[in-house]
């Protein structure tokens, strides 16, 4: 008979337990921010070309990969780069250029997060300009105003740098891949010769007008338009 508190037993409090360590290990959730403190209306989206003002990745510019909404977050694509411990298990996470056995985990890199007040847009003379190195590449900060794009008068939300009216363009959406032809698929003169084409115009079948006549309709036409014949 085992003697002693039952929390001090091994298999009652091991790390090892159920693999909740390697769960913990892995699923690494960010710092939660409350709903008060979020921020409701973003100006960087996935796609856009920024730059870091702060923090230990200052002065790298990178494309926006993805964002975190709940914890004002965002990871940009090669900057912020960082390591983590991940199983033998996982091989999906494995960079072949780091591969430092420490027991029974691999060393992987991994990007790291960037909070969004460390993150300005790049000015827009200076994203497509490749003579530019990165680190002089101006940094604006951005905000919503209504602009008349067209000239007609109309106004339309838009993306400016703070104080002009210097529009910053959306990213542009990446193509969806073609899908290849299989022998399956009809035709599209097939599908016309197939489709019913639908048309309305008088004098209607005879099916058509009983359909359309119910009886728990009170009234067949529109009071406004009382001129409106009878279906």
């Amino acid at each position: 008979m085992q003697k002693g508190p039952v929390h001090m037993l091994r298999q009652n409090w091991s790390k090892f337990k159920d693999g909740n360590a390697i769960i913990r290990k892995l699923i690494r959730p960010q710092k939660w921010v409350h709903p008060k403190d979020r921020i409701v209306r973003w100006k960087i989206f996935e796609g856009d070309l920024v730059k870091v003002i702060a923090g230990k990745a200052k002065n790298e510019v990178g494309k926006v990969k993805s964002i975190d909404k709940l914890s004002n977050r965002l990871w940009i694509e090669n900057v912020n780069m960082g390591r983590m411990t991940v199983p033998k298990l996982n091989p999906s996470k494995i960079n072949p250029e780091n591969q430092d056995k420490t027991g029974g985990w691999w060393l992987a890199s991994v990007l790291k997060p960037i909070h969004i007040s460390n993150v300005m847009h790049i000015h827009p003379d200076d994203t497509n300009n490749e003579s530019i190195p990165n680190n002089e590449k101006r940094a604006v900060r951005s905000e919503w105003k209504k602009i008349d794009i067209d000239g007609n008068g109309t106004m339309r939300w838009r993306r400016v740098i703070a104080g002009t009216k210097t529009i910053i363009p959306f990213p542009s959406k990446p193509k969806e891949p073609e899908r290849e032809k299989s022998p399956f698929d009809t035709s599209a003169e097939v599908a016309r010769e197939l489709t019913w084409d639908i048309t309305l115009d008088p004098p209607l079948p005879p099916g058509v007008i009983d359909e359309l006549r119910t009886p728990h309709k009170g009234w067949r036409y529109n009071a406004q338009h009382k001129n409106r014949p009878f279906i």
